[in-house]
């Protein structure tokens, strides 16, 4: 949970596969790099009739951005956690004498608090960034130490009678 100006923000967790190449912006006004993207959510049963993709635009900002733009692909399962932006857009539409209006609409996205990749199906390598002056990371990326190794015997688990849930 994140506050701001006294108001409380809620991040939301959206798991999605990764709909295009990420491409960072450096140019911004603030100079606070950013990285738009969207994410393709689905919902309802595989390959039934009710099965819908729903394409949630994401904004990242910082080191945020700087490091999903570097460790992600089109195509990637990710989890992000974001929290609602409304904001406003003006747009022509046709009316019933098919002439334009322009009307004023609202736009809603997601502001990216954090980006990971989920570990159910796939593995991960992290790596540490190194920080700057004022506690900011930067995106030169230290190599993260190398994996134990493995025990030699596992420990015993206990499994309930009637079995157990393999998920756990």
């Amino acid at each position: 949970m994140g506050l701001t100006k006294g108001n409380a923000l809620y991040n939301i967790p959206f798991t999605g596969n990764l709909s295009h190449d990420l491409e960072l912006n450096t140019n911004t006004a603030s100079g606070i790099p950013r990285l738009n993207f969207r994410l393709a959510v689905n919902e309802g049963e595989r390959g039934s009739d009710d099965e819908k993709t729903h394409f949630i635009p994401f904004t990242a900002f910082g080191t945020t951005a700087e490091n999903a733009a570097k460790s992600f692909k089109k195509g990637d399962r990710l989890i992000v956690l974001g929290r609602v932006n409304t904001y406003p857009k003006s747009v022509y539409l046709e009316n019933a004498n098919k002439e334009l209006e322009e009307k004023e609409i609202t736009m809603v996205g997601f502001t990216a608090s954090d980006i990971s990749a989920p570990v159910r199906f796939a593995t991960v390598d992290v790596h540490k960034v190194a920080k700057k002056e004022g506690g900011e990371t930067s995106a030169a990326a230290k190599k993260a130490p190398a994996p134990r190794a493995a025990a030699a015997s596992k420990p015993k688990v206990a499994v309930p009678a009637g079995g157990g849930d393999d998920d756990f």
